[in-house]
């Protein structure tokens, strides 16, 4: 263990103890080099003159002036997450749903109209639905598999228009090139969760989207141990109200969980592509089972929307679904996953264990996603972790035979 030798020839300060251990200043730091960048922490940020503490300050850029507006973990992080997507700004937010609430309040007033897809992350309908009691905002939902359907229901007072690839428990793949273009075209801003790619095999700024919202508790935490979101955006002046309004709320993060996050994007790629690959073998081993009806992975044809994927995306992620047939019952499908052994059931993905839950859609929803393809019944989510292939393989296969085989008798 390290030990601290004082100088001799320089002197105690002849100040109390009590003054001395509040103001004395930290050993030099000159020298030292670490691959992780440090926690810094603090609330009160000191300023060395009443001048610099009055100087104006542009939200936007690097300010070092109260805690809750940054240090420089948070704004390493930031600078990072910026990098992965190639784009100007950033924020973190202490939530993926914060991050979506701040976009929506940025963008949205008493009077405005919001446009969803069907396949919508829930919270995102619980909160629109908020500021439709409380403040007027009228709320559609679109078809995100239909631009035509998407063109007729913009309005005059549409400001917003949300989009999420591959869409949440479903996995459909929209246009997304479609969906910019007819945006653009009314003067409407556009908003993307990224949290599925990750920022890493879909790029939403190439594609012209305004904004894009990842919740980093998932693959950029990568250890199932934080909880954070970030909003990134190309454009300067669109991107100050969202830095406003995180401003307004008070959202602020903890500089120890941003250290954790850092931690993870330091293996980021090379997480995401083995759980990638692993989940993507999964997939082609359950296609084929007799109990399954379809398996719901952007990267096989019989998935919606999987040529969009193809041109839009360079790769894929460990989060997929598996559509058992019609005949099959929701408890057949919760005795599959409580047979499972390697995967825990829970929400998120993106960590070390794999997950897995049952999904519950509207009847509604439900409907019209089977309209293309008739004779599906429950869904389960399935997230890979980093556990051996094999033994997941085994797993799943051996819980659905034994379930399915028992209930045939």
């Amino acid at each position: 263990m390290s030990t601290f030798k004082r100088n001799p020839d320089e002197p105690l300060e002849s100040t109390a103890l009590p003054t001395r251990l509040v103001h004395a200043e930290p050993v030099d730091a000159s020298g030292f080099k670490s691959q992780h960048t440090p926690v810094y922490r603090g609330s009160s940020t000191f300023f060395s003159s009443t001048a610099e503490q009055r100087r104006p300050v542009d939200p936007l850029g690097i300010d070092y002036s109260y805690g809750l507006h940054g240090t420089p973990t948070q704004y390493t992080l930031c600078k990072k997450l910026a990098d992965i997507e190639g784009t100007l700004h950033a924020l973190v937010c202490p939530s993926g749903l914060s991050a979506i609430s701040i976009v929506a309040m940025a963008c949205l007033k008493s009077g405005d109209h919001w446009l969803i897809p069907g396949n919508a992350y829930g919270p995102v309908w619980s909160f629109a639905h908020n500021l439709k009691s409380r403040f007027g905002v009228e709320v559609d939902e679109y078809d995100p598999m239909d631009p035509a359907q998407l063109s007729n229901q913009i309005k005059p007072n549409t400001k917003l228009i949300w989009t999420e690839a591959p869409g949440s428990l479903t996995f459909e793949t929209p246009d997304l090139h479609q969906i910019v273009d007819i945006a653009k075209s009314h003067g409407i801003l556009t908003a993307i969760d990224n949290t599925w790619s990750a920022g890493l095999v879909l790029k939403p700024f190439e594609l012209g989207i305004d904004f894009s919202v990842q919740a980093l508790t998932k693959y950029q935490c990568g250890h199932a141990d934080v909880l954070m979101g970030a909003v990134l955006g190309n454009n300067t002046d669109t991107f100050r109200p969202v830095e406003q309004q995180n401003r307004l709320y008070g959202l602020g993060v903890s500089p120890s969980d941003c250290e954790l996050v850092l931690r993870g994007l330091v293996t980021l790629p090379v997480r995401y592509q083995a759980q990638a690959e692993s989940a993507l073998q999964l997939a082609l081993a359950l296609k084929d089972h007799p109990a399954v009806h379809r398996v719901l992975h952007p990267a096989l044809p019989e998935c919606p929307g999987h040529l969009n994927w193809k041109t839009q995306f360079t790769g894929s992620a460990s989060l997929f679904a598996v559509q058992l047939k019609a005949e099959h019952t929701d408890a057949q499908a919760c005795a599959w996953v409580d047979a499972l052994r390697w995967f825990k059931i829970a929400y998120s993905w993106g960590g070390p264990e794999s997950l897995a839950v049952v999904v519950n859609i509207s009847e509604e929803r439900r409907k019209r996603f089977d309209e293309s393809n008739p004779g599906g019944g429950p869904i389960v989510r399935l997230a890979v972790g980093l556990e051996d292939l094999q033994d997941l393989k085994a797993d799943l296969l051996g819980a659905l035979d034994q379930v399915f085989t028992q209930s045939t008798k």
